[in-house]
């Protein structure tokens, strides 16, 4: 694999250089400069999981992985790797896996050449993402589905030509809810996109919230013909999303590291620290499992606990990237601890 990858691993790392030498506050910037999207199109890197039918590379989520950990290592900006990472995930995820032959024409070619890139709009303000919670509907009228709600914290969405937005289409009389999800084209009447609230980290990355009145969609605009997709499309998502992230972690952990041993009192503290990564990496390579990624995870805690909530000598984009590491890690906390606690309960559940 990594002789295959050899080329877009150069080409992140030469961006991710070049994009640090540019733009050295971009760790701050409240939006990506468009030289450097345009550099990611021209060098292939934003068709990487779409197949190359329509004009990507088909890599895998992990290849996505294993070149966001250059990535950021080269540039030591996360929130430009996000930004990245997320088109070409949800490209994979809402097109790849869920989309029609004729949604998939339509806009794969468009996102493998950087004319356009998907968002997936799930959480909503006050609710999250739970099921029972979810407000926002989508009911047939007149031979059209009509949208009517709001979404909050879409990653990538100030950006976004499209978005896969969850709704409510039938609720049972038990109260269980069905859903399906319709793709909603960043100008449709109706839709409205805001600046999302107390997203305070991983710049330049934005997050937006939506405002859905009476958006109007024809039959062909939803996803999948799957009766309920919230046990399909939304309950693996995080799966999806874990082992790329982790990756990225690594990269970014990996560059903190580098700083740290060449501060002056940093090298024995660099030596742990470079020990628990190398865990992290054989972790990552040689166990891809549910399992697996729920260690290297605890071990990417461990370092930010060693890495503390700041170091003497770092560089302000290192500082920034330390912290958007330590956010990073506190969101996902509790899906850690979730995690660990039915990896207990299926270990006790063994020797009974």
């Amino acid at each position: 694999m990594s002789d295959a990858l050899a080329p877009y691993r150069d080409a992140a790392v030469a961006i991710g250089r070049q994009a640090a030498a540019d733009y050295p506050e971009l760790w701050r910037a409240e939006s990506l400069p468009e030289p450097i999207w345009r550099s990611l199109a021209d060098a292939g890197l934003l068709g990487l999981s779409t197949a190359p039918e329509h004009g990507g590379a088909g890599l895998s989520t992990d290849a996505i992985g294993r070149i966001a950990r250059d990535f950021v290592r080269a540039s030591g900006v996360k929130g430009l790797v996000t930004i990245w990472q997320a088109h070409n995930l949800m490209a994979d995820w809402i097109f790849g896996r869920f989309a029609t032959p004729a949604q998939q024409a339509q806009y794969l070619p468009m996102i493998a050449a950087g004319a356009a890139t998907a968002a997936f709009a799930v959480s909503e303000p006050g609710r999250g993402a739970h099921p029972k919670l979810l407000a926002t509907t989508a009911m047939q009228s007149d031979g059209y589905w009509v949208l009517n709600g709001e979404k909050a914290y879409v990653t990538n969405g100030p950006i976004a030509t499209v978005f896969a937005i969850v709704a409510v289409v039938d609720e049972d009389a038990s109260g269980r809810k069905q859903f399906g999800a319709f793709l909603v084209p960043r100008d449709t009447p109706g839709l409205s996109i805001l600046p999302s609230a107390h997203v305070d980290f991983l710049k330049p990355s934005g997050h937006a919230s939506l405002q859905l009145q009476d958006v109007r969609l024809p039959q062909s605009a939803r996803l999948t013909d799957l009766t309920d997709i919230y046990p399909t499309m939304v309950l693996p998502l995080r799966d999806h999303e874990d082992a790329p992230g982790a990756w990225a972690r690594l990269g970014g952990y990996e560059r903190l590291a580098a700083a740290v041993a060449a501060t002056a009192d940093g090298a024995m503290a660099a030596g742990g620290l470079a020990a628990r990564l190398r865990a992290v990496a054989a972790v990552l390579e040689h166990d891809p499992t549910a399992d697996g990624l729920l260690a290297a995870r605890a071990i990417l805690g461990d370092v930010a606990a060693l890495l503390g909530d700041g170091l003497e000598g770092l560089s302000p984009a290192d500082g920034a990237l330390l912290t958007d590491l330590a956010k990073l890690g506190g969101v996902a906390r509790y899906a850690v601890d979730a995690r660990f606690k039915a990896l207990g309960q299926r270990l006790l559940d063994c020797d009974s």
